[in-house]
């Protein structure tokens, strides 16, 4: 509530900010004045508001006066006055925008509002109940009474009391107005003075038109003539649509008594009730404006609206209508008869201003001044208009000093909760000698009383060890909580357990340590059960939180941090929060049953991780290596459904290959000859294409992470080395790896038997043509031959097992099948069969065929070796061997079987086995056609290329594996360093045994071999001279004519050496016209120079025409042995 009459006075003196001069003889000097400081540290000065009404502004500046000149503090004025109580609480809360009722600004609180006098606040206690449950320890606090009570209702003027009271009436009572019994309207003017359409609003524009007013008047009073009733809403009945008349004066308006309201009808409720109830001749009218409502209760004998303290109607002197007490159930009931309650004023201070000024506090709670002190002020104020609120409170401090003094709270004279304090050093002290004020105890410090010859008085004292106090004023230090500890007195809080420790009893002075194996997570851990966690890399194992942890090792692939339990493993989360949650890494897996024990996935795609038992797509089993019946693996995780094309296909993909064997016996049996044909040639590159492919193959099975776009080509390459499963073949086979691998072994003894059962059937069936059973031998040669390495690595499948974590060992084709189990024995047994039988006995039979064929050539066993075709056919007659070593390739797969773990290992024996080809290959140049050699060294080179890039995919090696690289590296330096020093000995021992080299009796180590002897040469060069010498041209051009390219390049290279070392004629007619002149001749480095004439040399010698050959050969060491090429034909 407000005088709005006195509005510009308060803001016009709140203009002007702070006093700008002292009222106080003896006041602090300004720059001896000091701000507030608050727990954070921050200083400013005493914030103080003022509302607009002018009791108000005057208390507010006796305050302002005495904070500043005798507490000696500087005041900040706010310079927007307050309107409302209401702002006044936002406003100490310290919201930003208090003035602004749609938004408040409480969201980004500051306080520097820290007092405001005369405040109504206590009529609102819904406001007062909201901000204290929203802002709890923050909210406004009372900072006392002001020493009088707010009034507010009926008054009655100074002139109509002394009237009544020279007739012996007494006015100020309600009984006084009772018309049955006297005549009250004969102090107070008759109410046809009145401009009622002029000075008072419509009726319905006031509260007399709520229905709430007038159902409630209606209710307590039932007058039916006073409300207008329509449908179920009711309305006050005003004659002339201005005024209200009551029951008793309602049949004679000049008996009423004027009560003259403001606003929209202040107290029009009462009014209406009391006029009934109490037979009282009242005509209720509201003003129309604030300004009408200040003039006519001057202008007009009658009963007015007003509130106290106030200075509106300080001159008309108005005294309470006095009713009966107040009901207050009847008030609750809407029955507002009976008197209105005072209501307490007081003072309203920041939630922190006890603890940064509790002097000031002090002066608050004991300065109280009258009612009628405030009244003389305003009519002192009222009568002065141009003094400032200030020089009026200052006039009226200097008439009260004895008064006032009475306020000023001793400064060392501190209350519980505080403590002596020296402004001078800013510190708290335990003297009262060294303190001149008192300041609420900060938070770490606890209030202790101290009596001393003065008085009593309290001191702030520091927590003592394992006590704190986070809160400011309070009186004793409470225990550190479990999971801190403080281990000296001091201000400083309790500080938490470190990681690693714990504490699980209060009021500790330090902490305990953790269990063996555990730590916290946190800071502040308080109980060893649920705290205490499994250090990062192992897991808790207990299953009980309430107990201490109990932590097992994660084996490799379970990712263990911190904090780590079983629980949250198999459950994928944690209370903790993401980061402490246990999970399975990609490329592992572990059962649901048994979350521990771990097992390494081929392909990380089949094991994504995250919770035990889970599998990536459909896959199934342990771990993650099958997929259900009716399915078939499809790469990448994916398991797809079978289908009726699947299986025909497959049928027919069978039926084609029986019918490829047949196709096989009848053309790749044609004749064998020296030359390289061009059905050879098509044939020999399909075959090194297959090959090749099945190398690519077996170097995908190495345990080597590939890149994606690799593993996914590696993958495919597999089905050459018969890994179909991603073709379906689980759907003809079953889902039993077992199976699907029996089957695949019985692959290669079902195509000999076919290609037996074909040639016997041909044989007992007259009209077909009967097949040659030395062709039948050689086509099942072939088939075995093209599919050596596809059989080998089939045959090593169940011996390729590779490492869990948890000391199992899989089948690296079938993961599900664990190695030493019944399944796995039966694959063992079946790949055994194959190895021995297939692999080994094939390699074994054509070692021997190898070998014999030379003795078979010789002997006429003609049969024996056209049966060996499949293996001597593809390469030249003097490299004929040459087949068998090149079945060992597959080898390659060995190094996956004994290395199934080491990458690097298995990386290392490829390579070496791939040079160890590279140079065979370069050394004998086997093929037939010449463009068969470059194609197969340029692939085995790229095969060795690709492994050594291969191991940059390798990680670092460790342990084992790194020993046996350094044992490997030691043995390597060791032969260079052998051969280099093999070499410096045996010239040294040339130096001194000079024949060891360059004569007729070389040393066999010098020259790598025997040297032959020239005698036996010579003999044999004679005699086929001689059986040349008896062939004409045409018959030896037809001889010649069948040889290979190889060997003819032999023969030119022989006669190149003939030509220029053994022929000794100048002839150029004698000389062999086909022989390069490229060949430099010894006897150039021996003969005499003489000088040339500058004439063309002579082209060529030509070759003796009596040179002739030996008929019979003598017998030569086993490298000089060939295959006769007529043997295979």
């Amino acid at each position: 509530m407000r005088s709005e009459s006195w509005l510009f006075i308060a803001q016009l003196a709140l203009a002007s900010g702070t006093l700008t001069s002292t009222c106080l003889p003896d006041a602090v000097a300004v720059d001896q004045r000091r701000n507030l400081t608050n727990i954070a540290g921050e200083s400013f000065p005493v914030g103080v508001a003022v509302f607009t009404w002018a009791s108000a502004g005057l208390t507010s500046a006796m305050i302002e006066i005495l904070t500043e000149e005798v507490l000696g503090y500087n005041t900040r004025m706010e310079p927007t006055p307050l309107s409302s109580s209401v702002q006044g609480m936002y406003a100490t809360l310290g919201c930003a925008t208090w003035y602004n009722a749609d938004d408040r600004g409480c969201d980004n609180r500051k306080v520097r509002i820290h007092m405001v006098m005369d405040s109504w606040w206590t009529t609102f206690p819904n406001v007062i109940a909201a901000l204290t449950e929203k802002y709890q320890g923050e909210m406004p606090i009372s900072g006392g009474g002001m020493g009088y009570k707010g009034g507010a209702g009926m008054y009655v003027p100074r002139n109509v009391l002394d009237t009544g009271a020279a007739e012996g009436a007494a006015m100020e009572y309600y009984k006084s107005y009772n018309a049955s019994w006297h005549q009250p309207w004969k102090y107070f003017d008759n109410v046809t003075v009145l401009n009622t359409s002029a000075e008072f609003m419509p009726c319905a524009a006031t509260t007399m038109s709520h229905n709430s007013t007038a159902y409630n008047y209606w209710r307590v009073t039932g007058d039916d003539a006073g409300v207008v009733i329509t449908g179920n809403t009711y309305s006050s009945y005003c004659p002339d649509g201005y005024t209200w008349v009551a029951p008793s004066c309602r049949s004679n308006p000049l008996t009423c008594i004027m009560f003259i309201t403001g606003g929209d009808g202040w107290d029009v409720s009462q009014g209406l009730q009391r006029s009934a109830v109490f037979n009282i001749p009242l005509m209720i009218g509201v003003a129309n404006s604030w300004a009408n409502y200040l003039a006519l209760p001057p202008k007009y004998k009658a009963l007015i609206y007003w509130w106290t303290p106030d200075n509106s109607f300080l001159e008309l002197d108005p005294q309470p209508f006095v009713l009966p007490p107040q009901d207050k159930f009847a008030y609750s009931q809407g029955d507002v008869t009976t008197a209105s309650e005072d209501v307490d004023i007081a003072k309203v201070i920041s939630f922190d201003l006890d603890f940064m000024a509790p002097n000031l506090v002090k002066l608050l709670g004991q300065s109280l001044i009258s009612m009628d002190e405030v009244n003389d002020m305003m009519r002192t104020w009222k009568a002065n208009s141009s003094a400032s609120r200030h020089e009026v409170a200052c006039d009226w401090l200097k008439n009260n000093e004895k008064r006032w003094r009475s306020w000023i709270p001793d400064p060392t004279v501190c209350n519980r909760g505080s403590g002596l304090y020296s402004e001078a050093t800013g510190h708290f002290t335990a003297t009262r000698a060294a303190a001149d004020s008192c300041r609420a105890c900060s938070p770490g410090m606890y209030s202790t009383p101290l009596q001393d010859n003065v008085g009593n008085t309290y001191v702030c004292q520091p927590c003592s060890a394992g006590t704190q106090q986070l809160s400011a004023g309070v009186v004793e230090c409470d225990a550190c909580p479990s999971g801190t500890f403080k281990a000296a007195q001091s201000v400083d809080e309790c500080a938490p357990c470190l990681s690693g420790y714990y504490q699980d009893e209060l009021g500790a002075l330090a902490c305990k340590k953790c269990p063996e194996g555990t730590t916290t997570l946190l800071l502040g851990t308080n109980c060893a059960g649920l705290g205490c966690g499994c250090d990062e890399g192992s897991i808790d194992v207990s299953g009980d939180l309430s107990t201490p942890a109990l932590c097992q090792p994660c084996l490799e692939g379970l990712t263990c941090p911190t904090m780590s339990t079983l629980e949250n493993l198999k459950a994928g989360s944690s209370p903790l929060g993401p980061t402490t949650v246990p999970q399975v890494e990609a490329g592992y897996y572990t059962t649901a049953a048994d979350p521990l024990v771990t097992f390494k996935c081929v392909n990380t795609l089949d094991c994504p991780g995250g919770t035990p038992g889970t599998c990536g797509g459909a896959l199934e089993g342990v771990p993650c290596g099958d997929c259900p019946q009716g399915t078939f693996y499809a790469g990448e995780a994916a398991c797809e459904q079978c289908s009726a094309g699947a299986i025909i296909a497959w049928i027919v993909s069978l039926g084609l290959v029986l019918l490829g064997l047949i196709w096989a016996y009848h053309f790749l049996n044609s004749p064998v000859t020296a030359k390289a044909s061009t059905l050879f040639s098509t044939t020999c590159a399909i075959g090194m294409m297959i090959n090749l492919l099945q190398n690519l193959g077996i170097i995908g099975t190495m345990s080597v992470p590939w890149p994606v776009n690799l593993a996914g080509f590696f993958s495919f390459m597999e089905v050459f080395t018969f890994d179909i499963d991603g073709l379906a073949f689980a759907c003809i086979s079953g889902a039993q790896p077992v199976w699907r691998y029996v089957f695949t072994v019985c692959f290669f003894p079902v195509g000999i038997l076919w290609l037996a059962f074909c040639g016997a059937v041909s044989r007992c069936i007259p009209r077909l043509q009967s097949w040659d059973p030395v062709k039948v031998r050689s086509t099942i040669g072939q088939f075995l031959q093209v599919g050596f390495s596809t059989m080998s690595s089939t045959a090593l499948v169940p011996l390729v097992c590779y490492s869990h974590p948890s000391g199992q060992r899989s089948n690296f084709k079938n993961p599900n099948i664990i190695c030493g189990s019944e399944s796995h024995t039966v694959m063992v047994i079946f790949g055994s069969l194959l190895l021995v039988f297939g692999v080994c006995g094939f390699l074994a039979l054509c070692a021997w065929l190898a070998y014999m064929c030379p003795t078979f050539s010789s002997t006429g066993r003609y049969g024996m070796v056209q049966s060996s075709r499949f293996l001597l056919g593809r390469f030249r007659l003097d490299v004929w061997w040459y087949g068998v070593p090149l079945l060992l390739r597959p080898l390659l797969a060995m190094s996956a079987v004994i290395f199934p773990d080491s990458a690097a290992i298995q990386i290392l024996c490829c390579q070496i086995i791939l040079i160890f080809y590279i140079c065979l290959q370069v050394y004998s140049w086997p093929w037939k056609a010449p463009i068969l050699n470059i194609v197969d060294f340029v692939t085995c080179l790229s095969l060795a290329i690709l492994v050594v890039l291969t191991g940059l995919y390798v990680p670092e090696v460790t342990g084992d594996t790194l020993r046996a690289v350094q044992v490997c590296s030691m043995i390597l330096l060791g032969i260079i360093f052998g051969v280099v020093g093999l070499m410096i000995l045996l010239a040294i021992v040339a130096l001194f045994h000079r024949a060891a080299i360059g004569s007729q009796q070389e040393l066999w180590i010098m020259t790598a071999g025997r040297t032959p002897q020239p005698s036996s040469i010579a003999g044999d060069l004679h005699t086929m001279i001689t059986v040349l010498n008896d062939m004409t041209v045409e018959e030896l051009k037809d001889k010649l004519g069948t040889l290979g390219i190889y060997d003819l390049k032999h023969l030119l290279l022989g006669m190149s050496v003939l030509s220029s070392e053994v022929v000794s004629t100048k002839d150029a007619s004698c000389r062999p016209t086909t022989v390069s002149s490229s060949r430099v001749s010894s006897k150039a480095f021996t003969a005499k120079v003489v000088k040339v004439p500058s004439t063309p040399a002579a082209a060529g010698h030509a070759m003796p025409a009596e040179a002739t050959w030996r008929s019979e050969r003598e017998k030569e060491p086993a490298q000089d042995v060939d295959v006769n090429k007529s043997a295979l034909v």
